[in-house]
């Protein structure tokens, strides 16, 4: 039934337990140093960007954290549970605790971009017709996609179709996003803009938002919590 979803999803977890934890995790399955482990606590609220080079592993890191894969060591929990270890059934109801941005987009490319961000609303809630549209156009407005929103990916520049995949990710106002190398492509003034919006939660609290880059540019930086750059292996603090 889809009004159990949201509802099995929020009540697994540990109360009061932060909202992402990466705990002796290798970032590689061949590190540069065998003894180096990575550790970082996400908090709640928080805007928490880890950095590193195609080869540190943190591209991997989105991955951990909906358990879409395990690390080759450690363990990764998400609110205090360690996401790996739930079966598939489980894991699908977890998810949905999870806002998730893959890198490039992942929009379908049969379906407009109104109807891409709908897809979390009419499959993993209870929301009824009505509800899913009010809904959808809500957040056309907040990620200023009304005039594109009949287009299809194809059809749409690259800052909108980013847009319109992160606008999807935060359809059911997640507690936790993570976005993995969202800003690519887009110019400082609209990576600025796209997380503004996307850590804004739904009631105007803040919500936890972890991203996996490459780089970050002078735009994104001000609204990040914490910066930790991989080395070796290692979490590294530390401004750009």
């Amino acid at each position: 039934m889809r009004a159990s979803y949201l509802t099995q999803a929020y009540a697994m977890g540990v109360e009061g337990a932060a909202p992402l934890v990466f705990r002796t995790v290798d970032l590689r399955e061949r590190p540069d140093h065998p003894d180096h482990r990575f550790d970082l606590v996400v908090e709640a609220g928080s805007v928490t960007a880890v950095v590193g080079d195609e080869d540190s592993g943190v591209g991997d890191m989105g991955h951990y954290a909906l358990g879409l894969e395990r690390p080759p060591s450690g363990s990764v929990l998400v609110f205090g549970t360690v996401i790996a270890g739930l079966n598939y059934d489980r894991l699908l109801v977890f998810r949905r605790r999870i806002g998730y941005l893959q890198v490039g987009d992942g929009l379908l490319q049969n379906l407009s971009l109104r109807a891409n961000i709908g897809l979390p609303l009419q499959y993993a809630s209870d929301h009824q017709v009505k509800e899913v549209a009010t809904r959808v156009d809500e957040l056309l407005a907040q990620f200023s996609l009304g005039d594109v929103a009949g287009l299809r990916p194809a059809s749409a520049n690259e800052e909108d179709r980013r847009r319109a995949a992160v606008a999807r990710a935060v359809a059911l106002d997640p507690e936790l996003l993570v976005l993995d190398a969202p800003f690519d492509g887009l110019t400082g003034r609209a990576a600025h803009e796209l997380l503004e919006v996307a850590r804004r939660r739904r009631d105007g609290t803040q919500r936890t938002v972890f991203v996996t880059a490459q780089d970050l540019g002078p735009h994104v930086i001000p609204l990040c919590t914490r910066v930790v750059h991989v080395e070796d292996g290692l979490a590294m603090e530390g401004l750009e």
